[in-house]
């Protein structure tokens, strides 16, 4: 079955400079917990107020930024554009080798084109998954077809998708990758996230047929509120971003 990530914290925290009351960010981490969440990712730093969790903690690290990661952390996901790669792929031997699992994020996955390398990659293998991300929200079906199976061809076995919903077709291109065999699947609590958000998790729960009562009761208690000061989903400058696949 595809493992789900939740990365509310990180993604939906772009909303609010990651200024998450501690409780919020406990709470979200419990609920992920009880509603058999594979991975929580934190952040782009630990939260102080998270010391260990029955499901695996993720921390991204941007490949303009590359940083010191926390131990509390099990696994480090190494994001870039396409002109970073080859700096993402040594800070994901790097983290390998201190003793993270790594996952490697590629963002605007459709503007990426050196598969070449990807393919002659050695130490690829080292993966948890390579990720492709619609980062702008303008990805239908067909072009998560058509990038999956490129990384496929590329040797990759184990591929996952993060998506936005500047469109409106975030959940039709999760199904597809998920139709395809993803590894793994990128969602938030309520869509939280920049521009048209992101996959809700309650979403996404509910057509795995997955327990989602525990984010039903979330909501309302922390992301209502946020919702009401920070607003995400659509709107006409998502519908323009996703529309020109320009950044928001």
């Amino acid at each position: 079955m595809v493992k789900i990530l939740d990365c509310t914290i990180r993604d939906g925290g772009h909303l609010n400079s990651w200024n998450f009351l501690d409780e919020c960010i406990i709470e979200t981490l419990k609920t992920a917990e009880n509603s058999g969440i594979d991975y929580f990712e934190a952040g782009y730093k630990m939260p102080e107020c998270i010391k260990s969790s029955k499901i695996k903690l993720v921390v991204m690290v941007d490949a303009k930024n590359i940083c010191p990661v926390s131990k509390t952390a099990d696994c480090v996901r190494v994001a870039c554009y396409p002109n970073q790669i080859n700096i993402a792929i040594k800070a994901v031997e790097d983290f390998k080798n201190q003793g993270f699992e790594v996952f490697l994020h590629l963002m605007t996955a459709d503007k990426f084109e050196d598969y070449e390398l990807l393919k002659k990659w050695q130490d690829k293998n080292i993966l948890t998954s390579i990720y492709f991300a619609d980062s702008f929200g303008s990805f239908m079906p067909c072009d998560v077809e058509r990038v999956y199976k490129r990384l496929q061809d590329c040797g990759f076995e184990k591929i996952s998708f993060h998506a936005h919903n500047n469109l409106q077709l975030a959940f039709a291109n999760t199904i597809r990758a998920i139709e395809l065999g993803a590894y793994s699947i990128d969602a938030t609590v309520f869509g939280m996230g920049r521009g048209g958000g992101n996959l809700p998790v309650e979403v996404l729960l509910k057509y795995l047929d997955r327990d989602n009562a525990f984010y039903l009761d979330l909501i309302p208690k922390y992301y209502l509120a946020l919702y009401k000061e920070k607003f995400w989903g659509y709107s006409y400058s998502a519908l323009i971003s996703g529309l020109k696949n320009i950044h928001p």
